[in-house]
């Protein structure tokens, strides 16, 4: 006769599962809130002089920087690159009465604020240069900033009282830069849209390693200096009538 199979204790099975389970859920609360607790008192890391942002850092920033889907388009690298120029310039922690800066949260506007191009006409590893539009936090002065895709600053400018719109234009393009006659532009390069309807173009002057700025004259203001013109040269002509009718007087 076989001896009898002794049967598992189902108390003290339960009793094991029970344990299991605390210890597992005291694991997890652990873990959430030490990540909570990471967050509430985080501390950037410095990025040992790197144009980019660390992958925590970017992590942990990108949502505050880019808000609205359309800036889902712009590449991580530009973005790590923007995260870090945020960091470095106390854009998100910025000390009581601090100037900083943000990208617009406006959808239709946030299209508008960002564009690329072979601005410097040197690109790096065939990546293009970025620029982008940052509004200030007086809510009517902004700044452009051009950086290349290796995170470089190349321009800054800030735009007082100023909240323009940019979009780029390829080399070869014809614009108003020394005078009033249309000329191929010799780079790649930006038009300010202003909310007065001023334009500028910005084009980088590889001589200088500089960008300068050219005013862009609409046809309302190329027809009003038509005029002027016109009205100048016709009292120009008619001086000399005058003048001889004075002498035939005396």
């Amino acid at each position: 006769m076989e001896p009898e199979k002794k049967k598992p204790n189902r108390k003290k099975i339960i009793i094991l599962i029970s344990i299991i389970v605390l210890i597992l859920c005291l694991g997890l609360s652990f873990y959430a809130y030490k990540k909570k607790s990471q967050q509430q008192n985080y501390t950037l890391e410095v990025s040992s002089g790197d144009a980019f942002a660390t992958q925590d850092e970017y992590d942990y920033w990108k949502n505050t920087t880019f808000r609205v889907s359309e800036y889902d388009d712009i590449p991580e690298n530009y973005k790590k690159a923007i995260v870090k120029i945020f960091i470095d310039n106390n854009y998100y922690q910025p000390k009581d009465g601090e100037a900083y800066y943000y990208f617009t949260r406006i959808k239709d506007r946030a299209k508008n604020v960002y564009a690329f191009g072979n601005f410097t006409g040197k690109t790096e590893h065939d990546g293009k240069d970025m620029a982008f539009i940052l509004e200030k936090n007086d809510f009517k002065s902004s700044a452009i900033y051009v950086i290349s895709s290796s995170g470089d600053l190349l321009h800054w400018q800030e735009y007082d009282g100023e909240l323009p719109i940019i979009n780029s234009f390829t080399k070869g393009s014809k614009i108003f830069m020394e005078n009033t006659d249309l000329q191929p532009s010799p780079e790649d390069g930006l038009i300010v849209k202003f909310n007065n309807y001023r334009k500028i173009a910005l084009v980088y002057n590889s001589k200088i390693k500089k960008f300068e700025e050219y005013h862009q004259y609409s046809k309302q203001e190329l027809d009003d200096m038509k005029n002027q013109g016109d009205y100048e040269e016709g009292n120009d002509e008619k001086e000399p009538a005058v003048e001889a009718i004075s002498d035939s007087a005396r």
